[in-house]
């Protein structure tokens, strides 16, 4: 396949959101035509025509009953000419683990299906702030414990691209509905490389933040010491403006100066030599590198020990997964109150099921073994940043995924997302259009710990040079 074409395209009779970033969503508001109900009229347009009818992408887990009303109250404050936000009217899309008061946030599961949370997490409370209407909950993969978006509450997703493959996951919904301008923008977690993986596939941008950057309160959890909550978007400066929202000013890094050179290092470890697919990509992400390169960039390889055995000795998720679980279910007021419950009342998806099992059997009574891989990632993180400063590099850059998205109900494997998550670095994933063979590719690029700006700021100029 070459090039596919994204599956959910403009609506026949006229469409006012497809492919219309914040700021020209904004401007089209404050010049009066277009208003914030009429937004989410239009994004409910799409998602019926394209998520359960059409090509039945499956990306939309729960639609907001409010979102009219509260799109409503943003068009009155615009007409009263109160002070606006940067996201005043803006409907985006959030993960359903991710608590919105009222609203299902069930994690993919259907042990939690009547699960109601009381409050915002704080990641809504701030994109409330900032003036987001929430639309809606999009899909994941169950209790965000895969990366191919399958559950036992929502079945399948399909990419938004090729609909026979998967979309990549946990946030697999959040990417499909980002790409298929299901709304302006979408919310995901990370833990490793579920915000990654789905933005390559899916061929939308997908930050990891710097791992404890934002509270993680009202995110139903998988490893507290992993879990990072993150935007999804199509274009760099929609990204940009989530990320604005979600951040306080004051921990906003400095920009790097715009005509600074950058010193990247390109990690030969993540550059997949398995196959045939994973020699397409890596061809891909070092031809873009060039380009960069040739724009005035310093691009130079960077041997590291990285094999992935080491890397899953470093995630410590399986040590804390079971017990985070077991305290988000207790006051919950569910039938299952641990992983143990959802596991023997059968409600975990079959293809879940085995891995859940295995959390849920290990054990580390005094906490060494959690210890001990805790260590490891602190190890890994020093090696990173004394290579990248040895160097003096700014950034690491490699392939997001080192292969092809597998066709529905097969596993999935090649993701490089583990790095950035058992670091605690910030991580930003590139998208990079299509190999000759229609391999979606994603360019990932890491840096030190609060380099957010830093990240987007040479995403924005590898965009312009590396891939013109």
């Amino acid at each position: 396949m070459n090039a596919p074409r994204l599956l959910a395209g403009p609506l026949a009779h006229g469409d006012p959101v497809f492919g219309r970033g914040i700021a020209e969503l904004q401007a089209a508001m404050a010049a009066g035509s277009l208003s914030a109900v009429e937004l989410v009229r239009a994004y409910l347009a799409r998602i019926a025509a394209y998520d359960q009818a059409g090509p039945a992408l499956n990306a939309v887990l729960a639609l907001n009953p409010q979102a009219l009303d509260e799109a409503g109250q943003r068009d009155a404050a615009r007409q009263r000419g109160a002070a606006l936000g940067p996201l005043h009217g803006i409907p985006l899309l959030l993960k359903d683990n991710i608590d919105v008061a009222g609203m299902p946030a069930t994690a993919g599961s259907l042990a939690l299906a009547q699960r109601r949370p009381q409050r915002d997490a704080e990641v809504v409370r701030r994109l409330r702030a900032a003036g987001a209407v929430v639309l809606g909950k999009t899909t994941l993969h169950e209790l965000a414990c895969g990366i191919t978006n399958v559950s036992s509450l929502s079945g399948r997703t399909r990419n938004a691209y090729d609909a026979a493959r998967v979309p990549g996951g946990s946030s697999g919904g959040s990417a499909v509905a980002a790409a298929s301008c299901y709304a302006a923008a979408a919310i995901g977690t990370d833990t490793s490389g579920s915000i990654r993986i789905p933005a390559a596939f899916n061929q939308v941008w997908g930050l990891r933040p710097t791992a404890g950057r934002h509270d993680n309160a009202g995110v139903v959890p998988l490893s507290p010491t992993l879990d990072t909550v993150g935007p999804l978007a199509r274009s760099h400066a929609d990204l940009s403006a989530l990320w604005s929202a979600m951040s306080d000013p004051d921990e906003q890094d400095d920009a790097r100066r715009a005509d600074q050179g950058w010193r990247i290092g390109a990690l030969d470890a993540f550059f997949g030599r398995a196959d045939a697919e994973q020699e397409e990509v890596s061809r891909h992400v070092r031809m873009a590198l060039a380009g960069w390169q040739s724009g005035g960039a310093h691009v130079q390889p960077v041997a590291l020990d990285l094999e992935d055995t080491r890397l899953t000795a470093a995630n410590v998720t399986g040590y804390e997964f079971r017990d985070a679980l077991a305290a988000c279910l207790r006051d919950a007021g569910l039938p299952v109150r641990s992983l143990g419950d959802i596991l023997d009342g059968g409600y975990a998806h079959p293809e879940v099921a085995p891995l859940l099992r295995e959390r849920d059997a290990l054990r580390d009574a005094d906490g060494t073994a959690r210890l001990a891989v805790l260590a490891r990632a602190r190890a890994l993180r020093d090696e990173i940043l004394a290579s990248m400063e040895r160097d003096r590099l700014d950034l690491l850059a490699y392939p997001s995924v080192r292969g092809a998205p597998v066709l529905l109900g097969e596993p999935q494997r090649g993701g490089n997302g583990l790095l950035a998550a058992v670091t605690g670095l910030p991580a930003l994933s590139v998208p990079m259009g299509f190999t000759a063979s229609g391999i979606p590719v994603g360019l990932e690029l890491l840096g030190p710990a609060g380099s957010e700006r830093l990240l987007l700021q040479a995403a924005r100029r590898f965009d312009a040079r590396g891939r013109g």
